[in-house]
């Protein structure tokens, strides 16, 4: 069973994330902010990591340049949570090394997929 790491500062997000996970036999750890994620990512490394973008204090994008930054994390697949959907900030998270970026609101299936994928990837 995958452990996923979600990092978002909406308590909402984080609880509906949650229950599609575990709905979906995944083992779900949480964190409101990014540093709070970092210290869970470096205490207890998660197979995936679910990551919103607009946060005060440390935003996403801080985080996963962190992430990246880091022989111990860099492999860890970073899916990308956010209400923004312009092109150029979906570029940016790519490019820092997001495999993935989802709009909220967001289908839940949809989001298991992408899941899905991105840490069959991670496997190879």
């Amino acid at each position: 069973m995958a452990k996923v790491l979600v990092i978002d500062d909406d308590n909402t997000i984080l609880t509906a994330v949650e229950v599609i996970l575990e709905g979906a036999n995944y083992t779900s750890v949480t964190a409101l902010s990014g540093k709070e994620g970092l210290k869970k990512v470096r205490a207890d490394r998660p197979d995936a990591i679910i990551l919103d973008r607009q946060m005060p204090e440390m935003d996403g994008n801080q985080v996963l340049i962190e992430l990246k930054a880091n022989d111990n994390t860099r492999d860890i697949p970073v899916i990308m949570l956010t209400k923004d959907n312009r092109i150029g900030d979906v570029s940016c998270c790519l490019e820092l090394g997001a495999v993935d970026y989802i709009v909220k609101p967001f289908d839940s299936d949809n989001f298991l997929m992408r899941l899905s994928k991105a840490l069959k990837d991670a496997q190879r």
